[in-house]
């Protein structure tokens, strides 16, 4: 057992209410890269979609329905910065159905665990039959 071990506080939840229904399953620090820049803040996962609530900024909060989920994997940072995140380690990419890509770093361990489960989430919603809004 190592000397000192890293706990990790808990995630604070979203700072506006979720629709009725939609629960926030886990949560966890992450950061959103886009292209040459890097935004600090939350990702969520919940029953209807993932999450993003930056720490900053006036666009704060990206949203991705499992049923706009094309595909999911982990992969490298390809894209060189002055501070590449955590040394270009792998990271969580999600392609849409818009054919858009949203690439979030945050802990290897935690990416592995979240991976299938944004997976099973947008399997779900695929095979789930149309709502009529």
């Amino acid at each position: 057992m190592p000397l000192f071990r890293r706990v990790s506080k808990p995630v604070a939840p979203p700072s506006f209410d979720l629709p009725n229904g939609e629960e926030v399953e886990r949560g966890l620090s992450a950061s959103l890269l886009r292209e040459r820049s890097l935004l600090k803040g939350r990702l969520y996962m919940t029953n209807r979609r993932l999450l993003f609530e930056a720490d900053r900024g006036e666009a704060r909060w990206l949203s991705v329905p499992y049923d706009e989920v094309r595909s999911a994997g982990l992969y490298r940072w390809t894209h060189a910065t002055i501070s590449s995140p955590r040394g270009g380690n792998r990271c969580l990419v999600i392609e849409t159905t818009k054919d858009e890509q949203v690439w979030l770093d945050f802990a290897q361990r935690d990416e592995d665990a979240w991976l299938p489960l944004v997976k099973q989430h947008a399997q779900d919603a695929s095979a789930a039959p149309p709502t009529d809004a």
